[in-house]
Order: structure tokens, then C-alpha cells, then sequence
């Protein structure tokens, strides 16, 4: 498909409500390939599609920060009695309270040095690291079957020395040709 002059005016508009590339790209119904094409090769429509996201997150900026500071809002409730022809539309304000969880996410979009989350600043440890960890809990490491053990008794055989179970005898192998000859 070809571009043409007045897509322009339609990603701004689809942006404007929120479209991703994905979804203009279904709009124009091409790959989302020819919308980064177009992108790169008319000025216009990059310019188009980048005022539009801006507004739609201004939109969103605006709605986080009245939801993290409360809010209230315009509603209209409406009535049906059974013997009135006309309905009673009935206005009310409903206010929203504040939202910790929005003023959070507002603090840390707009002061990220000062409201940043302390467990996003810690690394995935390196393989150094991991290791010294796990030798560290391994040195401080106590068997709970070490304390009943009597001393001079190998470790774990829980029996007294000379005395423990049968050695068990090592595994025999047989070589896979000598396998084929015996089962066919």
C-alpha cells in the first residue's frame, strides 16, 4: 500500500484516542513495518503520529494526577417511574478520593531521584557474587545429624567404626554389543 497525504490526519486522530504503531498499522491495514517506513520517509506523518501520542499522554498525566490528588466529578443518575411518561435525571458530584498507589507512580515519574523504588536500584548479582554467597552459608552451616554422632564414628555411616553396613558392590557395565548379542 502507498502512503498517502491524508494518513497524516488519521494517526494524529487515532493517537490522539490512543493507538499504538501496532494498531495503525491494522488501521491502514499494512505491517507495522510500513509505519516505521513512513515514519522515517514523510515528515509530516512522524510528525503527525508523535503530536497525537504526546496529547493522548497529556490526557493520561492529567488523569493519574487528579486520581493521585482526588478528585471530583460530574455524574447524573436517572430515573424511570412506572407511571411517569418522562424520566427524572437527578445531577450529583461524586468525589474521589485520593489514590496512594496513583501519588506514588506520579512522584516516581516526576522525581525519580528522590521517590525511586529502592528494590529497582538492586542488581541481578554477578556469578562472583552468587558464589561467595553460597560458600558463606555453607561455612556456617550445621548438620542437625552431626550433634548425635559419636566422636571417632565416620560421618555417615551411624554405625561404630568396623561395624557399618555391607560395602555395596560398584555397578558392572556391559559394553552394548555384548548386550545385542545375548537378547538378539
Amino acid at each position: 500500500m502507498f502512503y498517502e497525504p491524508e494518513y497524516a490526519e488519521q494517526a494524529s486522530r487515532l493517537c490522539q484516542l490512543g493507538a499504538t504503531d501496532e494498531e495503525l498499522a491494522e488501521h491502514f491495514k499494512v505491517c507495522v513495518r510500513t509505519i516505521y517506513r513512513w515514519r522515517n520517509t514523510h515528515e509530516e506523518f512522524a510528525l503527525a503520529v508523535v503530536a497525537g501520542k504526546e496529547h493522548a499522554d497529556a490526557r493520561v498525566e492529567r488523569a493519574l494526577y487528579s486520581r493521585a490528588v482526588g478528585c471530583s466529578v460530574e455524574r447524573v443518575k436517572i430515573f424511570k417511574h412506572a407511571g411517569d411518561p418522562d424520566p427524572v435525571y437527578a445531577p450529583y458530584r461524586l468525589h474521589l478520593p485520593p489514590d496512594a498507589n496513583a501519588a506514588l507512580q506520579w512522584l516516581r515519574a516526576r522525581q525519580p531521584g528522590k521517590w525511586r523504588n529502592t528494590e529497582e536500584e538492586k542488581e541481578d548479582p554477578g556469578v562472583v557474587e552468587m558464589f561467595e554467597k553460597a560458600l558463606a552459608r555453607v561455612a556456617d552451616y550445621k548438620s542437625p545429624y552431626a550433634s548425635s554422632l559419636p566422636t571417632g564414628q565416620p560421618p555417615g555411616t551411624g554405625q561404630p567404626p568396623g561395624k557399618g553396613p555391607a560395602p555395596v558392590p560398584a555397578p558392572v557395565y556391559v559394553k552394548a554389543h555384548a548386550r545385542a548379542a545375548r537378547y538378539g
